[in-house]
């Protein structure tokens, strides 16, 4: 008998003694007792039984630990989302609604992929509830994004002072339209963008180019973003589902499709 079977078949001894019926663990046997130990449990198929067992009994604490940690997890993610910023429509953009009663706070970051494949799907998710949910969306461009990212968070702060919060969602779709991502920009650089602008309904270039040099939107974006971060957001697009009434919020992660987002706020309007 290999080392390997008689150390798997002693360990399994030591936990499972006694398992054979009639017969009561012996303390120190020796390797010949031992050996006709797990040749008798070999041949009965106890052995297997035995070992069966207590890889299920392994596997069934790993899971448990596993979920337990994930629930943990989860309890901080809820417990962070409570910290997201109170919906203002003298500061926030919205799209539907100002005054509903659920808001989906979307964090975005213009050059991310995902949230280039998530656009749209917030502002089609909150269609089917007559009202009662609006979309917020707050910036939070990642550092691996560079200076692009940055710049689309601005530009489309700006598009959104000329054009309002029609024209602010018009400029965010648009620039994910035509990004090619992770810190690319838009294809057709700034004649691109001012396009966009332009589409969106900003009229004045000069006063567009002015505003995204503005330090004080510069501290708009940060503000978003460290929102973000105070309220568990750790990638993008990241949402928070807030019922604006009770302030009871949850978070989400991911471009996850509009039929999760409906089952959310349909949860959040019942709380």
């Amino acid at each position: 008998m290999g080392f390997i079977t008689r150390a798997v078949s002693a360990l399994a001894l030591s936990l499972l003694a006694g398992s054979l019926p009639g017969r009561a663990a012996e303390p120190g046997p020796g390797n010949a007792d031992l050996d006709t130990l797990i040749q008798r449990m070999e041949e009965s198929g106890a052995l297997d039984a035995a070992l069966e067992r207590a890889l299920r009994r392994l596997v069934e604490r790993q899971k448990q630990a596993q979920q337990q940690q994930q629930d943990a997890q989860q309890q901080q993610r809820i417990a962070a989302a409570q910290n997201a910023r109170k919906v203002d429509a003298r500061r926030d953009r919205i799209h539907g609604n100002p005054q509903a009663a659920v808001s989906l706070i979307v964090y975005t970051d213009l050059e991310c992929p995902y949230c280039k494949r998530f656009a749209g799907t917030p502002e089609q998710a909150i269609a089917k509830f007559d009202g009662k949910a609006n979309v917020v969306l707050r910036h939070f461009p990642l550092e691996s994004h560079g200076d692009m990212a940055l710049r689309g968070a601005r530009y489309a702060e700006c598009a959104g002072r000329q054009a309002g919060a029609k024209g602010f969602y018009l400029f965010v779709n648009g620039w994910f339209r035509h990004t090619a991502t992770n810190g690319q920009g838009p294809e057709g650089g700034t004649a691109r963008v001012r396009d966009l602008a332009r589409s969106a309904g900003v009229k004045d270039m000069s006063a567009l180019d002015k505003c995204v040099a503005d330090p004080q939107v510069a501290r708009l974006v940060a503000e978003d973003l460290s929102d973000g971060n105070q309220s568990g957001i750790n990638g993008t697009p990241g949402v928070i589902v807030r019922n604006n009434q009770s302030g009871q919020s949850l978070p989400l992660s991911g471009a996850v499709p509009a039929e999760v987002l409906e089952q959310f706020i349909g949860q959040a309007l019942s709380h």
